[in-house]
């Protein structure tokens, strides 16, 4: 499952560390705070595609933190210089997301979770998919499908885990839900161009 560019998870691992230390270094002595993984990193993960270079998360706690240290440079698969960062203008409230997005997540295995105070869990594929409906801009339509495609989740899972998070979102209702038909469309077409490609394997999870 993990398919994470090994670059990109290892300057993921350096973010981790500096958070860890600075909860060390201010005497938290609480239980492992959770830090969900959203956003083009979790597609990372789960696809190996897109290489991102903001991570949007959010903890199990309240955190203050210093966004400016978790700044970390790192070299690319193709030798390019570069830098991750925390994107500080993401929030799990501002698109739709289903209320057991966290019950669901999954651990990242391997990325030295049981070293921190701060632990790193992935949201599920699915609801990686349906936080992009919020937006719907640049990277997030083709983000969805490349999970569709990996084999995630059909369209008609899609559908009740999007409209299931729909429920509990307020605004713009109407385009969200448009949004999903767009989507949905978009999964079912893959499939009938996967199954129509001579030597196409069908995707799994």
């Amino acid at each position: 499952m993990n398919h994470a560019t090994p670059e990109l998870a290892a300057a993921l691992s350096t973010m981790l560390d500096r958070i860890d230390a600075t909860l060390r270094q201010n005497s938290y002595q609480g239980p492992p705070i959770i830090m969900y993984l959203a956003g083009g990193m979790a597609v990372n993960y789960y696809c190996g595609t897109r290489v991102t270079r903001d991570v949007d998360a959010s903890f199990s706690r309240r955190m203050a933190l210093d966004y400016n240290d978790l700044i970390v440079d790192f070299v690319d698969a193709t030798g390019k210089p570069t830098q991750l960062f925390f994107d500080t203008t993401y929030s799990p409230t501002l698109g739709p997301m289903h209320e057991d997005y966290e019950d669901d997540s999954r651990e990242w295995v391997g990325i030295g979770n049981e070293q921190r105070v701060v632990r790193l869990r992935v949201l599920a594929p699915v609801d990686v998919g349906v936080s992009k409906l919020g937006r719907f801009e640049g990277n997030d339509r083709g983000d969805i499908l490349a999970l569709a495609a990996r084999g995630y989740f059909t369209a008609a899972e899609f559908r009740r885990r999007a409209e299931a998070s729909a429920s509990y979102f307020v605004g713009n209702v109407r385009r969200l839900q448009n949004t999903i038909d767009i989507v949905c469309k978009d999964i079912d077409d893959l499939g009938l161009v996967q199954a129509s490609t001579p030597g196409v394997k069908q995707p799994s999870s």
